[in-house]
């Protein structure tokens, strides 16, 4: 077994082929960020298609989160146990199934449904992708792993933003899933071609830290949410990922299209300049982060800036599109410091629940993201005097950024720094 067989000493340096694993995995996490955010290029359609309001779009949109969080309690334990490739393929069928689902009728229902498997399958994208780094690379890469897995996350939202909106255009947006779906079936075959059978090992533990040994669902889970510093890390992690859940991944281009009165096209097109701030900033900002072995004032930092960019949003009365195209790359820009993270929560917790600290963190990150969706649009309804919300009630509702930005912020604060780095150079001195 391909992990087994690397457990008798620490990785050290990167290889051809574990960047070929590690790619293969990161393609599903690509494909899974489009399934998430194609909603956003397509709400309208499905609001008239399934008859909703902004607050129902929202929960049903919001189904996908509601179960990949959850899901995050046993995915990283699964993987622990059984192996990266045989999770991945699951999930990856699950996902796909999901994709096909929200064709296949007209009551709501199927939406919630299609997002219910949408959101499962999911769940084990990025920690399947993590768990793969942090076997195939040496611990003092995982940032930098982190911020391009999210890089192909992000490519793969602007492609479920600018692109869809494209081919919802041309094709209908019907058409448009059944091409993801045909996507997620040639994912699925590279994933059982080239990802290795891994054995129930986990990690490699680094130098000086013992062996591992596999832990328990209940075990583990209860190791990584013992430690203060797992619930500091998930909250900070959710607050910067906020502005991608709720602008980037259901209601941004509603938003632009009424501050701005771009069309689709047009808001869509913005909304993938968080995107592409995430896609630049992340490498960059997981590299120092490694480079020089910190990871508290980056977080700290980027909750600052984050606060800084959303509350001009909100203070906006207006703006015009090139405007927002500026602050939303800038909103990017700010919240990218969010892949270090999963480094922070791996070095804080045992070698043995690596699995489980990443899906820990994911989890809260996305429960509060989904929460946000279903707020956000809970907020326009609150706002709103007519059907489709006014541009006042947009203005009003962009405040939850803000507040939940400070929250993250007063908890980047009681983050402490590990070190890892600097005591792993101790001990090889």
């Amino acid at each position: 077994m391909i992990i087994e067989e690397r457990a008798g000493s620490a990785v050290t340096s990167a290889s051809a082929r574990g960047w070929l694993i590690w790619g293969t995995a990161a393609l599903f996490y690509l494909y899974e960020f489009f399934v998430r955010v194609a909603p956003a290029a397509m709400e309208e359609e499905l609001q008239a298609h399934f008859g909703l309001t902004a607050a129902a779009l929202g929960a049903a949109a919001g189904a996908y989160y509601f179960i990949y969080s959850p899901m995050q309690l046993v995915s990283g334990t699964m993987i622990d146990r059984f192996g990266a490739k045989r999770v991945l393929l699951v999930s990856v069928a699950i996902c796909t199934f999901g994709v096909f689902i929200e064709v296949a009728g007209s009551n709501s229902a199927f939406l919630v449904a299609a997002r219910f498997c949408q959101g499962m399958g999911s769940a084990f994208a990025f920690v399947g992708t993590m768990y793969l780094a942090a076997a195939w690379f040496p611990r003092s890469m995982l940032a930098l792993l982190s911020g391009l897995t999210t890089s192909l996350g992000m490519a793969g939202a602007i492609i479920g933003n600018a692109g869809v909106a494209r081919l919802v255009d041309t094709l209908g947006w019907q058409t448009a899933l059944l091409i993801t779906g045909a996507l997620g079936i040639l994912i699925g075959l590279l994933i059982a071609l080239i990802i290795p059978a891994g054995g129930s090992a986990g990690p490699v533990p680094e130098v000086g830290e013992p062996p591992a040994e596999r832990a328990g669902i209940v075990a583990a889970l209860r190791v990584v949410y013992a430690n203060p510093q797992s619930w500091y890390i998930g909250i900070v992690g959710a607050s910067l990922y906020m502005p991608l859940s709720i602008l980037g991944a259901l209601w941004g281009e509603s938003y632009i299209a009424a501050l701005t009165g771009a069309d689709k096209i047009g808001a869509s097109g913005a909304v993938s300049m968080m995107y592409v701030g995430w896609m630049i900033g992340g490498p960059l900002a997981g590299f120092v982060s490694d480079r020089f072995g910190t990871r508290r004032p980056l977080l700290v930092g980027a909750s600052i800036a984050t606060v800084a960019v959303t509350v001009v949003i909100a203070l906006l009365p207006s703006a015009s599109l090139t405007g927002m195209y500026a602050l939303l790359l800038l909103l990017g820009l700010a919240s990218t410091s969010q892949v270090v993270c999963f480094a922070s929560a791996v070095e804080h917790n045992p070698a043995r629940v690596t699995g489980t600290a990443i899906a820990a963190t994911n989890m809260m990150i996305m429960l509060l993201g989904g929460l946000g969706e279903w707020g956000f649009g809970a907020l326009l309804d609150l706002f709103s005097t007519r059907a489709d919300p006014s541009p006042e009630a947009f203005r009003a509702a962009i405040w939850l950024l803000p507040a939940v930005n400070l929250v993250g912020l007063l908890a980047a604060l009681r983050l402490t720094e590990h070190r890892a780095h600097a005591r792993l150079a101790a001990a090889g001195a």
